[in-house]
């Protein structure tokens, strides 16, 4: 690789770039157009082939990145164009996630062999901005360069074994597992590796299921900030726990155990204390009024995802924002008219704290959640000849359980997330049956289980 580094990138550079070279790492799928073309590849591959399983695949674009926030491009001459934040501008912890960024990026390319001759980065916090603007400029030029209709194509999922052979070749190594990575134990659900690839497990391909999707808008949040990756590819779980089995038959990997051990973060006995002295004074004649997302429609304002906690007399305990903040007062403002806000920073243990202990103080998600299905099954017990038990198993089958008895919420994050789903579900049924939604949502149930 040739190691030259240099921030007098232009528009004019990028133009000629895309005159004499392909840009292999747009995003396809971003116009509306594009998408709904690639959804109707999928429809006439699965009517010709209904026991497979698919991908959508560019033949242009090989690494395919996040629609909305591009972290770097390459181009096929060598060229390697990456917006990572520039030394010195971040807490330590921060930079040197950041530092390591770039080298993963180089890693990735180098896994999928594609030689880096050339690096335009930012120097200062200006150039940042600038090349912000670059990244998301090279995406929509890659738009009016190359056609969706020509270049976007359906491809079979391999079998299981080849799958698995095919994700390691190269030495590729699945980030997830192995021990020199600092990620959270999410083997039950994902696999990232260090080509970029990602995989979810099929159950949670839905945010309205049962499964607990707020699990990957965290992981997102707090960790794949710092890591290249594709647009995630949903799999069959027994993929994943594929990936995994074969993942201990490397020196790089560690045990679930280690994992779990290595991510917690040790408290000591006083700030313990002095934290829980707080929360305890934080719930004296107050509620918390952000028990429930206050929007089921984006993740956008859900506290788990913004890690902050909205309480009955306007204090707002937040990690990331204040008075500043003018989008997010906006939004409170929105949900919360009433108020007037004042607020407290804190740290994310503290958040996470004031959620783990508030069914102490008032009614849980979880509570609420579990009313939720019980209302609905007694309303469905009085519309149809359903025992009492029969129609809290509906209900749950209704809302992606197996059953009643499989009912299992893991903690308020996931509650709140479920709520939304039984808010989406009724909302998607009023537009069907204003007067009685849960007959609608029944009669779909029916039909769908016939």
């Amino acid at each position: 690789m040739t190691d030259t580094k240099t921030s007098s990138l232009t528009y004019e550079i990028i133009e000629r770039l895309f005159e004499t070279a392909v840009c292999m790492t747009y995003n396809p799928l971003e116009p509306r157009s594009a998408w709904q073309y690639g959804n109707e590849l999928l429809k006439d591959f699965f009517k010709q082939n209904p026991q497979k399983r698919a991908c959508l695949c560019s033949k242009t674009a090989i690494f395919q990145q996040d629609r909305y926030n591009p972290r770097f491009h390459y181009f096929s001459d060598g060229t390697l164009i990456h917006c990572s934040y520039p030394q010195g501008e971040k807490h330590a912890e921060i930079q040197e996630n950041l530092a390591n960024e770039l080298k993963r990026i180089l890693k990735l390319l180098e896994i999928r062999g594609l030689p880096v001759k050339k690096i335009y980065a930012p120097q200062n916090a200006m150039d940042f901005i600038y090349y912000s603007e670059f990244l998301r400029h090279i995406s929509e030029q890659a738009f009016i360069y190359y056609s969706y209709k020509t270049d976007l194509y359906v491809e079979a999922l391999p079998e299981k074994a080849d799958f698995v052979h095919e994700c390691f070749a190269g030495g590729n190594i699945l980030l997830t597992a192995a021990k020199d990575e600092n990620l959270p134990f999410c083997r039950d659900f994902m696999a990232l590796f260090a080509d970029g690839r990602y995989y979810i497990s099929e159950k949670y391909a839905s945010r309205f299921g049962s499964a607990n999707h707020g699990k990957i808008s965290l992981f997102r949040q707090d960790y794949l900030q710092f890591y290249p990756y594709c647009n995630p590819q949903y799999v069959p779980q027994e993929y994943i726990d594929a990936l995994y089995a074969k993942a201990k038959e490397f020196d790089w990997y560690i045990s679930p155990e280690a994992a779990t051990a290595a991510q917690k973060k040790s408290i000591s006995v006083d700030a313990l204390i002095k934290m829980n002295k707080y929360i305890d004074a934080l719930f004296q004649n107050r509620t918390c009024l952000t028990v429930t997302n206050p929007d089921f429609n984006s993740s956008f304002m859900a506290p788990d995802s913004r890690q902050y906690a909205v309480f009955s007399d306007g204090l707002v305990v937040s990690v990331y924002h204040d008075e500043n903040d003018k989008i997010f007062v906006r939004d409170l403002l929105k949900y919360f008219p009433n108020l007037t806000f004042r607020f407290e920073k804190v740290s994310a243990e503290y958040i996470k704290q004031i959620y783990r202990r508030l069914p102490e103080f008032q009614k849980s998600a979880t509570d609420i959640y579990i009313e939720m299905l019980k209302q609905k099954a007694r309303k469905l017990k009085r519309m149809t000849e359903l025992t009492h038990m029969e129609a809290l198993d509906v209900v749950a089958q209704m809302a992606g359980w197996n059953d009643w008895r499989s009912v299992k919420i893991e903690d308020e994050a996931h509650a709140r997330g479920l709520i939304d789903a039984e808010k989406w579900r009724k909302n998607m049924a009023t537009d069907f049956n204003a007067e009685n939604p849960l007959a609608e949502e029944y009669r779909r149930f029916l039909k769908s289980h016939k």
